[in-house]
């Protein structure tokens, strides 16, 4: 193969391995629980922290831009997030011990994961000429990601089991180290700087700072930061319903497949339904739909004679359609939102929005683990999950929080916005964002 056509490769080989990476999410839960023993308040907290380097993504867009390495906007940048990301799990496999050493390998992982996205998705939109070719771009990365995750799905629990989670944090460092062998052999013609006008992004940014702009902001940033149980839940299957790692891979694979499911059921029918009334229909269907969560809590799986994991994959069957059905409203509103002009720099300006909302999700969700006391079993300490209930509760009725906005969303369907033709830098953002969203078993 010739050098330069490993360029087409590189662009469904980072995707790929971003959902291929999911082979550590086993491993972390029962990392942090068992060998690190964090507390549920830790997690959250290392949650929240995964979150910041997806927030400054617009820096790593203007470093790449604006500051190339030996001439080259992208090679040298896709390098050095490879190696981030494999240094990220390599500390964790040799060398993290406790709550701060997580936290820094969290962090650089993050860092690494985050840049090679945004590098790719600048090769997508310098790439994307035309609208059909954006669309057969980012086709093509969302699949790359998808089969990525669902290959090692079951293995992500399977290997826990059998290897640890250290050796398994060992095999998912070498993947980026992946990306970064092939970035060594793509070639790259050197950079030709352009002149930024800052004054003209400027105008063009505060001409777009109008009511629909700036109402639609404030219901994502709400929207995203209500408060979940992350963590407590997890700890909670494990202590006491018993959930083993090779389970949690199983529901992994039923998670991957029901969010696939999820964007064919918005494609074939909620297409043209107004933004508005999807929005508060998805708020409706979360209280209903976290009934099997309060089910295992409370115990109905007794009721009706199954077992708590076939319970647990109930929930999972209605919950993970619904949140990527949730995801792709979002990305809908953002683009419409979005001005001409700097389209992609507003979209990168409103992720970064949604995702500060996730840290301020992950924040709340460890402020009400502590005010009601919910702890694993220590050596010393009993586990208290007796409230745990009470913080799902919250956690779901939350989600009515931003339903006074609904009504100044703009007035539009998804339809409109999906034919909508926005710059090929905006198709990479909205594609980026989706990446970026936590995955969370609640």
């Amino acid at each position: 193969m010739k050098r330069h056509d490993l360029g087409n490769i590189l662009i469904p080989f980072v995707y790929f391995i971003a959902g291929a990476s999911a082979l550590a999410g086993v491993a972390t839960t029962f990392y942090y629980k068992e060998d690190l023993r964090l507390t549920i308040v830790q997690v959250q907290l290392l949650g929240s922290l995964s979150v910041v380097p997806w927030s400054i993504k617009p820096l790593y867009g203007f470093l790449s831009d604006r500051r190339p390495i030996w001439k080259l906007r992208r090679k040298p940048y896709l390098v050095l997030a490879g190696l981030l990301g494999a240094v990220g799990y390599f500390l964790l496999a040799f060398w993290v011990r406790d709550f701060k050493g997580a936290a820094l390998a969290v962090i650089l992982s993050g860092i690494g994961f985050a840049l090679a996205d945004v590098i790719v998705d600048g090769i997508v939109a310098e790439r994307s000429r035309t609208q059909k070719e954006a669309g057969r771009l980012q086709s093509l990365c969302r699949a790359s990601l998808m089969v990525g995750a669902l290959l090692v799905a079951y293995l992500s629990g399977i290997l826990v089991e059998s290897l640890g989670p250290r050796l398994v944090f060992v095999l998912t460092g070498c993947l980026p180290l992946l990306t970064a062998g092939l970035a060594l052999l793509i070639s790259e013609e050197p950079a030709v700087m352009q002149v930024f006008d800052w004054k003209d992004t400027w105008r063009k940014f505060k001409a777009a700072l109008n009511p629909t702009i700036l109402w639609s902001t404030l219901f994502l940033f709400i929207w995203r930061s209500t408060p979940g149980t992350g963590g407590a839940f997890n700890y909670f299957v494990i202590d006491e319903l018993h959930f083993t790692p090779e389970f949690f891979g199983q529901l992994t694979v039923v998670s991957r497949v029901m969010a696939i499911v999820g964007i064919v059921i918005f494609r074939k029918w909620l297409l043209k339904l107004p933004l508005r009334h999807l929005f508060a229909g998805i708020m409706i269907a979360s209280v209903i739909l976290s009934l099997p969560a309060f089910g295992l809590i409370y115990g109905w799986y007794n009721l009706l004679g199954v077992s708590p994991q076939f319970f647990a994959l109930a929930d999972e069957f209605v919950s993970a359609p619904l949140t990527e059905i949730a995801m792709l409203p979002m990305l809908v509103l953002v683009a419409r939102v979005c001005p001409k002009g700097i389209e992609a720099t507003m979209f990168a300006l409103l992720a970064s929005v949604m995702n500060i909302g996730l840290i301020v999700s992950d924040l709340g969700g460890a402020w009400l683990v502590s005010l009601f006391d919910i702890r694993q079993a220590t050596e010393t300490v009993a586990a208290n999950y007796v409230h745990l209930d009470k913080v799902l509760l919250i956690a779901v009725l939350s989600s009515f929080l931003p339903w006074p906005l609904l009504r100044f969303l703009p007035d539009t369907r998804a339809t409109g916005d999906l034919l909508f033709e926005p710059a090929p830098s905006a198709l990479a953002a909205a594609a980026a964002f989706v990446e970026s969203k936590s995955d969370k078993l609640v």
